[in-house]
């Protein structure tokens, strides 16, 4: 009972209770060190510039600059308070796991709050490098901003890194330096000493500071460390993250295409058979998905001719065995007889099914259209159940997109 007061008293803020005040759309009064984004910054203090710019734009361009602008200050708002978020479920969390811990132990439920925590964190870093992925159009507006010698200046009296340090030379950012140390006084002071420490103080400050850097190297392996494995540092994860719920959905799918070619025979001409799949990532191993299969018969050499062969819809998982090896499986359905229209698909006798169970390698041999290249072996448990026997070894070439 005492813990709970300390920590779900009326005053205290809560996790229920930060949720109820974004909800409703108050302001967050949490006291926060507030991070510098010079993505932000530099796009924020551009468009102030171009919307003072009035003279020379017209009606038309001004509105869209206007409008441009708040929506920026509400991005800058909602990353702002993400930030603060991000910041007290830290110190929240801490404090319910200094107090249950006592009680508890390694509970399911503060192992809950780890990976909340963890994947809060991680989302929140991938929508920051989605933002400061600049397009084209925008980067090419900040080149010819950045060549305007007024709107340098501007910059330089409007950033908010400016309103941080201040301009040099000027009487505010004197007042707000005054007290601290320079460099200059630092080195003044280390002088004074070592020349009072005798001729053998300078192999003395040489070994201590070597020996306090080396300490400092350990330090920082060891805090890098616990970063990269408990996110905030507070404690290492008892769980396996599953990277892919940070992701946003279109981040999580996948695109590809593979390619098979059919023997020839005295029946069939030549077959190509091209599939377009569309995946989703279930988690870092793992994919799933489905696809269209298209059949096209190529002739021969003698007489080329394109015609319809079959048709088909195909399912699929991979899973990752190690490294670029890859478990495929799936189950397709095949309509592999020549067609003239759509219409004859619905003979339903036509199809066929295959069960196919493999090994797939993916490559990451990129090109200009495609992010990856990938071959698949498969055997199909099924081949013997078929009208006309069909391979028992499938070999396809895929590309990603």
């Amino acid at each position: 009972p005492e813990a709970a007061a300390r920590l779900f008293s009326n005053g205290q803020l809560t996790f229920t209770s930060l949720l109820q005040q974004i909800q409703q759309g108050e302001a967050i009064a949490l006291q926060y060190q507030k991070q510098y984004d010079q993505y932000r910054d530099n796009l924020t203090t551009g468009l102030k510039y171009i919307e003072q710019q009035k003279e020379g734009l017209d009606t038309k361009a001004i509105k869209k600059v206007t409008t441009t602008r708040q929506k920026m200050q509400e991005l800058n708002d909602e990353e702002d308070k993400s930030e603060a978020i991000q910041q007290f479920i830290k110190e929240r969390k801490k404090a319910l796991i200094s107090e249950a811990f006592q009680y508890l132990g390694k509970n399911k439920y503060l192992r809950k709050i780890t990976a909340e925590n963890y994947y809060y964190i991680e989302t929140l870093k991938n929508y920051k490098t989605l933002f400061n992925d600049e397009a084209r159009a925008e980067q090419t507006a900040k080149t010819i901003l950045s060549k305007i010698p007024l709107f340098r200046k501007f910059m330089e009296d409007n950033s908010m890194f400016s309103s941080l340090f201040g301009r040099p030379g000027d009487v505010a950012s004197a007042a707000n330096i005054a007290g601290l140390q320079t460099r200059a006084s630092v080195q003044n002071l280390i002088q004074q000493q070592i020349a009072a420490g005798g001729p053998n103080a300078q192999q003395m400050v040489t070994q201590n500071v070597q020996a306090a850097q080396a300490e400092i190297g350990k330090l920082k392996d060891k805090l890098l460390n616990k970063l990269s494995v408990g996110g905030d540092g507070v404690a290492e994860l008892d769980f396996r993250p599953n990277m892919q719920k940070t992701k946003t959905l279109l981040q999580r799918i996948v695109t590809s295409s593979d390619f098979q070619f059919a023997k020839s025979s005295k029946l069939l001409p030549t077959v190509m058979e091209v599939a377009l799949m569309v995946g989703y990532r279930l988690n870092d191993h793992s994919t799933a998905g489905v696809g269209l299969e298209y059949s096209m018969g190529l002739g021969s050499i003698n007489h080329i001719r394109i015609s319809h062969q079959g048709a088909g819809f195909r399912s699929f998982i991979d899973w990752r065995l190690k490294k670029q090896f890859f478990i495929a499986g799936g189950y397709e359905l095949s309509h592999h007889a020549a067609f003239e229209n759509i219409g004859q698909l619905k003979n339903y006798a036509a199809w066929q099914p295959s069960a196919l169970l493999g090994i797939t390698k993916k490559m990451k041999i990129k090109t200009k259209w495609t992010k990856g290249t990938n071959v698949q072996l498969l055997y199909d448990f099924l081949w013997q159940k078929k009208s006309s026997l069909g391979e028992k070894l499938i070999f396809r070439i895929g590309y990603n997109f």
